[in-house]
């Protein structure tokens, strides 16, 4: 049963169509003038109306017209009631926005075919709109997912590199304290010295310097080494400034890489990112690899996501080394390399992570960008890696990812990222070249 809103001046008009249209099984509002029309429209939200175009108030043109500009009301099919001799307001009422018309005295099988037609429309239209929503609603759930999903595997990354990052802040830190007892220990004989030289200076200037004096003074210095101290405390000094910018370095990469900016793209140092995932992932690669940059230093700034382009990069470079790790063999002190690159293409930067590892068999080529797929034993990995930089590079950044075999054994993995916000037409182009160069 169908909402069938009825507008017209004339009341035996009216009831006839009630008459008809309740015979078919339809529910019936009835409006006897234009304004009360659109207000039953408006309060009722019917699934067809029949209209005449002669009504006071608001003519049915006028009333059509808004109807046919309110979103909430435009998908409602019109029907105009019109007599024969008004072709031209029929003509009108179509170029309005009208869906259908039937002429008076009309026939009542014609107008119930002409309305079917109008409900199967209104009916296709409704399908459509809740499938939209759907689809709407599935897209935001699909998006809130994979941003957990991302957020999830950045914390497990952190998580996994937390040993090593702890291990890379221990070894400044443990020769840092090392050199503070040296230098403790080398100011004790000084501090004894030193607090001679007051009485010293006091002899001197009343030349009553006693041998007394003198022989406490060589017994002093006898204990200590002052060439050694001499080379030793500037190169203690030294060692543990370094060791703090050191320390500093990989807490101020972590920052980065931890720090939650949401989905606004901002201009950053495309390099120093590069060198920050270097840093905080040495843990992951410095027992199977030498990792070589080689960045180009007159980049400009890149627009994009910093906590999620570092995620991309993180993965992509440990799992370089991973690919590394399987083929060398158990024992085995070669290193492989992993080689990290940046440079600007037109309005483009290009970003390749090499290695030289186990390389990509031909036949699992076209899945290694699929969520959870891995080679790896069971427990060794899920196989979001490489799914979750895919979707920060094409979906969050409208740039492209994809992976060549190197010459020799490894592969390449190349994210190229536009300098420009990309337009529609370029995420297309962006997605197909992906699918030519990744697949």
């Amino acid at each position: 049963m169908a909402k069938i809103l009825v507008a017209d001046d004339t009341a035996e008009i009216v009831r006839l169509l009630e008459r008809i249209l309740a015979r078919q099984g339809h529910e019936v509002l009835a409006a006897y003038d234009g304004r009360q029309a659109l207000l039953l429209a408006s309060d009722q939200r019917p699934d067809a109306i029949l209209l005449d175009i002669m009504m006071p108030e608001l003519s049915g043109m006028e009333v059509c017209r808004r109807l046919k500009a309110d979103p909430q009301l435009q998908a409602i099919p019109v029907i105009l009631l019109t007599a024969k001799s008004l072709e031209q307001e029929v003509i009108a009422g179509l170029d309005v926005g009208a869906d259908d018309y039937v002429t008076k005295p009309f026939s009542s099988e014609v107008l119930a075919a002409r309305l079917r037609s109008a409900l199967r429309i209104k009916h296709h239209h409704d399908t459509m709109v809740q499938i939209n929503e759907q689809l709407r609603a599935e897209t935001a759930h699909r998006r809130r997912m994979e941003q957990e999903l991302i957020q999830s595997q950045r914390l497990e990354a952190v998580g996994q590199l937390a040993a090593g990052i702890a291990h890379e802040i221990n070894t400044p830190a443990q020769y840092i304290g090392d050199d503070l007892r040296f230098l403790r220990d080398a100011l004790l004989p000084l501090q004894q010295v030193i607090g001679r030289l007051p009485g010293l200076g006091r002899a001197v200037g009343n030349e009553t310097v006693s041998e007394e004096l003198i022989a406490e003074l060589q017994r002093l210095l006898a204990r200590i080494d002052l060439d050694y101290l001499a080379e030793e405390i500037p190169k203690a000094l030294r060692e543990s400034l370094e060791g703090v910018a050191q320390i500093s370095q990989i807490v101020r990469a972590i920052g980065d890489f931890a720090r939650c900016d949401g989905d606004e793209k901002t201009p950053i140092d495309l390099n120093r990112a590069i060198e920050n995932t270097a840093l905080i992932s040495r843990h992951a690669w410095k027992q199977v690899a030498e990792l070589v940059t080689e960045l180009d230093p007159h980049l400009p700034p890149v627009p994009c996501i910093p906590n999620l382009l570092g995620q991309a990069l993180l993965n992509l470079v440990v799992n370089a080394a991973q690919a590394i790790a399987a083929t060398r063999a158990e024992g085995s002190a070669e290193k492989g390399t992993i080689t990290v690159r940046s440079r600007r293409q037109a309005d483009r930067v290009e970003i390749c992570v090499e290695d030289t590892g186990c390389g990509i068999p031909e036949a699992i080529r076209c899945r290694v960008y699929d969520p959870f797929f891995t080679t790896r034993d069971v427990g060794a990995g899920h196989g979001l890696g490489l799914a979750i930089a895919h979707a920060i590079v094409v979906e969050k950044h409208g740039g492209t990812i994809g992976f060549q075999p190197r010459p020799g054994g490894g592969t390449t993995f190349t994210i190229r990222l536009p300098l420009a916000p990309a337009t529609p037409v370029e995420h297309e182009e962006h997605d197909n070249a992906h699918s030519a160069v990744g697949r």
